[in-house]
């Protein structure tokens, strides 16, 4: 297995993995960086390469890490033994584990190409007409570079407006900013660094980036939704819903509605995605896919917990369209009720984009936001919203409470990677099918670093309590 010193140190040469139809870019070879970026178009195949490798293999985008949350919550659970996400499910990883080490491996190996690119950005050669495009690339970079980065920190770190100390030592994640040499190992940041780090590359990347519909890239709107998702895990209440306020002003993207809710799963760069990541029959994770997971075909390793409160309102409320999107498997091999929001494109489970952010997370965001501001009507405004357009003859509610808009989160975000961070973000505990209660400062909340690569620098990295 692959240290992951060696996806922070790329210094002899990079691989551009891109695809044709991945975004619309034939690949690059695997050249030193120098050499293999010398025009927008070069700059264009390395941004498409970052998604790539954030769509290829375990707890990507496109795989187990599109319903990690969820695997940790309470509303789905493991059917099958087949032991490839069931353990994050059954809480069971220990540091020597391979669970522990996927994200980590990815994640870095991605941001170490972002790096990279970024050591050549600024000697690209472009013309007067090509400004545009190369801000925008350059934007995407740090867009990117910041998402890796908070999702790290997601997984391996405690979220910030729940930590005791943001300023503790080893609160954080290791930080990777710059390119490194072969065999390069660092400290974790603090907490605190880590988040400011985060802000930070989208306070670069958001004027960079252009307002215009780019399906399977990262634009303006969709960095902008991103960073309020990091003020709310920051406690920044404020900023998180001046960020909301904004995306939701868009002219581009607007709110599913009854008539086509269940028909978006199936499609492409549906009108509420923000970002999505473009996955084809050429590219994808194949058999650690999403989709492999919710299916009793597949690995049938995230199907509904029946007694949960999600499923027990989906099945009560017909009225509600998004009662619509459970698959009834349990005729098949590994028996269940799975949810449908990724029934795979041409008749393939591997093939679902990942809807990383959509509008009503947004709106959902700005009701959280403003709840914490004590704004409860401002609140009750944006669930409505949302509602408004889910049930049939909806009758407006006139206050919400937090339990209120995390349940409202948990029917609309369902299998879209967010219960179980939501509920402990706001100090609250979950129930896990396999586990009982899991509360919000329970070790096991947060991976384990892998062990591997403690053993590569014991007096530099230290392991998260509890492992």
């Amino acid at each position: 297995m692959k240290k992951i010193y060696l996806a922070l140190g790329l210094a002899a040469g990079m691989v551009f993995s891109s695809c044709s139809d991945f975004l619309d870019k034939q690949p690059s070879t695997s050249l030193p960086v120098e050499e293999a970026i010398t025009s927008i178009t070069d700059l264009e195949y390395a941004v498409n390469g970052i998604a790539y490798i954030m769509s290829e293999s375990r707890m990507t985008y496109s795989a187990d890490f599109a319903i990690y949350a969820d695997l940790r919550g309470e509303d789905f659970r493991a059917v099958s033994n087949n032991n490839q996400a069931g353990p994050y499910n059954r809480y069971s990883i220990t540091k020597n584990d391979q669970e522990a080490y996927f994200a980590y491996y990815y994640f870095y190996k991605a941001i170490a190409n972002v790096n990279k690119v970024l050591s050549v950005v600024d000697n690209v050669p472009y013309s007067e007409s090509e400004q545009a495009d190369f801000n925008n690339c350059k934007g995407q970079l740090y867009a990117w570079r910041a998402m890796l980065h908070f999702d790290l920190a997601r997984i391996y770190a405690t979220i910030p407006v729940i930590a005791s100390d943001v300023n503790a030592a080893n609160s954080g994640i290791v930080l990777a900013t710059e390119t490194y040499d072969p065999g390069y190992v660092s400290a974790r940041a603090t907490l605190k660094q880590t988040y400011d780090q985060i802000l930070a590359d989208f306070e670069v990347a958001l004027p960079l980036l252009t307002k215009e519909k780019t399906d399977g890239y990262i634009n303006y709107w969709a960095a902008l939704a991103l960073r309020s998702r990091v003020y709310m895990y920051n406690g920044q209440y404020s900023e998180a819903l001046a960020d909301a306020k904004e995306v939701m002003s868009s002219p581009i993207y607007k709110l599913y509605t009854r008539d086509n809710y269940v028909s978006v799963w199936s499609k492409e760069f549906t009108d509420e995605s923000l970002f999505e990541m473009k996955i084809n029959t050429s590219y994808n994770a194949q058999r650690n896919s999403v989709g492999f997971y919710c299916d009793s075909e597949g690995y049938g390793e995230c199907a509904f917990v029946e007694e949960s409160p999600l499923y027990q309102y989906l099945v009560a409320h017909p009225e509600d369209i998004r009662s619509q999107l459970i698959k009834d498997q349990t005729n098949g091999s590994e028996a269940g009720y799975y949810p449908a929001k990724y029934p795979g494109r041409e008749n393939n489970l591997y093939i679902n984009n990942p809807k990383i952010i959509r509008l009503s997370d947004v709106y959902l965001m700005a009701a959280e936001a403003a709840y914490h501001m004590n704004d409860v009507t401002a609140a009750e405004g944006y669930v409505n919203a949302v509602r408004k357009n889910r049930i049939e003859n909806y009758t407006e509610v006139s206050t919400v409470t937090l339990e209120d808009i995390l349940f409202e989160r948990r029917v609309e975000l369902f299998a879209e990677n967010s219960m179980s961070f939501d509920y402990w973000r706001n100090k609250k505990s979950i129930n896990s099918f396999y586990a009982g209660e899991i509360t919000y400062n329970d070790h096991r909340t947060i991976l384990p670093i892998p062990q591997e690569e403690i053993d590569m620098a014991p007096s530099l990295l230290v392991q998260n309590p509890g492992y």
